[in-house]
């Protein structure tokens, strides 16, 4: 898998789940925001009117009044999101409802026959301090105002049943546009992100690439600009490696050149002693190269010289003769040639392998 597909599959993985980490957070932030802020608006909505219904609560404390009957109605006229309210007085008993068949009973029998949402009335009642549960699956939270009287103590309580849907809504547009932010920062940062990928590290990769496939043995040079930066340090590291290459590869031409050297001056001393004077001696490699002559020979500069550059082609014996001597390494073999028209008799022999380099010595003695 290339470098982009990599980066491509990472990035999406990484964005992923960072989006959905960071859904998971701001729905939550925004759940709690939205109902908070609609709880307070529920319990500043009753404590607007909780002076006028606790002095109704001080006047009659079995009874209803007029005034306390329209807070209560208007409650429910002004706010669509109260769906029900249960006016308690602070012994629990029912003080009003909307169905009037309700108003007296006993907490105890309401909740058996009607029943409460929750039990927020009686921590409400219990501590003093608003109470919000939810309720029916979330969709609504059952709600237990406390109305204090003097010295905080507890004259009744307001009960209401308010929708969460407003608040479910704002959660919902909140998400949307949160989705879409993150979709398009997301696509912001990805494609910044990728220009810098492809502009500094994509494409100087495939420029190095490209110069190290230029490399061969007749140019060891890289041939890359050069970068301050990761992709720089290995281009430089390459072009040394390469001149090392290419020092190695000297050393061992001049290595090379040597031991021929040595090897030329070792034949003619074999054939100073060896060879009798007006005979010619030839040495060739395994593939007909010649390598040393007792004799003075043209050696052409830009290649090196084959046996068959010293006999023509109607010669065939001579070959014939040094092709035996490839395929029977140490047997002395002879035929006959002519050479600047004389008759010599050619002798050929294969040396032993002498550390894989294979030697075939050819003389030519002109018969007497």
């Amino acid at each position: 898998m290339k470098l982009t597909s990599k980066w491509l599959l990472w990035f999406v993985l990484v964005t992923v789940y960072a989006a959905v980490i960071g859904g998971l957070f701001y729905y939550n932030l925004f759940k709690f925001v939205f109902d908070k802020k609609l709880q307070n608006e529920m319990v500043e909505m009753v404590r607007f009117r909780a002076p006028q219904l606790v002095q109704g609560l001080a006047a009659k404390p079995t009874q209803v009044s007029f005034p306390e009957v329209s807070q209560m109605k208007d409650m429910m006229q002004n706010d669509a999101r109260v769906k029900n309210i249960v006016y308690l007085n602070y012994d629990g008993s029912i003080r009003w409802h909307e169905n009037t068949k309700f108003m007296g009973m006993s907490y105890s029998d309401y909740d058996n026959s009607v029943g409460f949402d929750t039990n927020a009335v009686v921590h409400a009642i219990r501590s003093g301090s608003p109470r919000a549960i939810l309720a029916s699956k979330g969709e609504v939270y059952d709600m237990a105002i406390p109305l204090l009287a003097k010295g905080n103590r507890v004259a009744g309580v307001v009960n209401l049943t308010v929708s969460r849907a407003a608040a479910r809504d704002l959660i919902r547009a909140s998400m949307v546009r949160y989705a879409v932010g993150a979709i398009i920062m997301i696509l912001l940062i990805g494609g910044v992100l990728y220009l810098f990928l492809l502009l500094r590290v994509i494409r100087p990769l495939n420029a190095l690439k490209d110069s190290i496939d230029a490399v061969s043995f007749n140019n060891l040079s890289l041939g890359y600009p050069e970068r301050k930066d990761e992709i720089g340090d290995v281009a430089k590291a390459t072009q040394g490696l390469l001149g090392k290459i290419s020092e190695e590869m000297k050393s061992l031409e001049h290595g090379e050149i040597m031991a021929l050297e040595k090897e030329k001056t070792w034949w003619k001393a074999i054939f100073a002693v060896a060879v009798p004077k007006g005979t010619r001696a030839i040495v060739v490699d395994e593939n007909n190269n010649v390598l040393y002559t007792n004799f003075e020979l043209k050696e052409p500069e830009d290649r090196k010289i084959h046996l068959l550059d010293i006999f023509d082609g109607r010669q065939q014996e001579i070959i014939h003769v040094v092709g035996e001597a490839l395929e029977n390494p140490t047997k002395v073999l002879r035929g006959s040639v002519v050479n600047a028209n004389v008759k010599c008799v050619v002798k050929a022999v294969q040396l032993p392998d002498d550390a894989g380099k294979n030697r075939i010595v050819v003389v030519l003695e002109p018969e007497k």
